[in-house]
């Protein structure tokens, strides 16, 4: 059996995406608009730095005699969990710091939107998109949709140069698609 003829075999299981180099991509994740990055880094960060607080006033309330001693070793154990609480502090801080720097990309991708769903929404029409993808009467729902969102791909990131393909693909499936070609339209 040849190279080729194992590739096409399908033995039940799930397909995995290619990459447009032919390659495999068993790592592929879906795109993660940098508001919700931003949103999570804000949460883990707050809970980080106030974890490591918490334990650093309870290491200190400890070796001062405030709190009974648990270990047997105080300087030891403590030691060991002070680091602990300081990494904890210092990675929440490094979140927040992550989370303010989303959110300024945030702010960019937003208006980058805008100026793309403004492009879209005023100049392409959907005979001209349908025209660049060369739909036949044969194309069932799904095939058009897929020639579309690829017609639709090149036209946005021939325009507007260096923009993210991940970015470009949740704009059109989230804004874009629906509001150019209506589902009720039978082709």
């Amino acid at each position: 059996m040849s190279d080729e003829d194992k590739l096409s075999v399908s033995y039940g299981f799930e397909e995995e995406e290619v990459s447009p180099s032919g390659t495999l991509n068993s790592d592929a994740v879906p795109y993660v608009r940098n508001n919700e990055k931003a949103s999570d880094y804000k949460s883990t960060g707050h809970v980080l730095t106030l974890f490591g607080v918490c334990g650093i006033v309870f290491v200190l309330l400890t070796l001062f005699g405030v709190i009974p001693e648990f270990f047997g070793n105080p300087f030891l154990s403590y030691g060991v969990l002070f680091a602990l609480f300081t990494l904890f502090l210092v990675m929440g801080i490094s979140s927040l710091r992550s989370a303010g720097i989303f959110e300024k990309k945030a702010k960019s991708d937003h208006t980058l939107e805008k100026r793309v769903l403004d492009f879209v929404l005023n100049e392409l029409k959907k005979d001209d998109i349908d025209a660049l993808c060369e739909i036949s009467s044969a194309d069932t729902p799904e095939t058009l949709y897929f020639k579309r969102t690829e017609s639709l791909k090149k036209i946005i990131t021939g325009k507007f140069i260096n923009i993210d393909p991940d970015f470009v693909d949740c704009l059109i499936d989230e804004k874009i698609y629906d509001s150019v070609f209506d589902e009720g339209d039978d082709q």
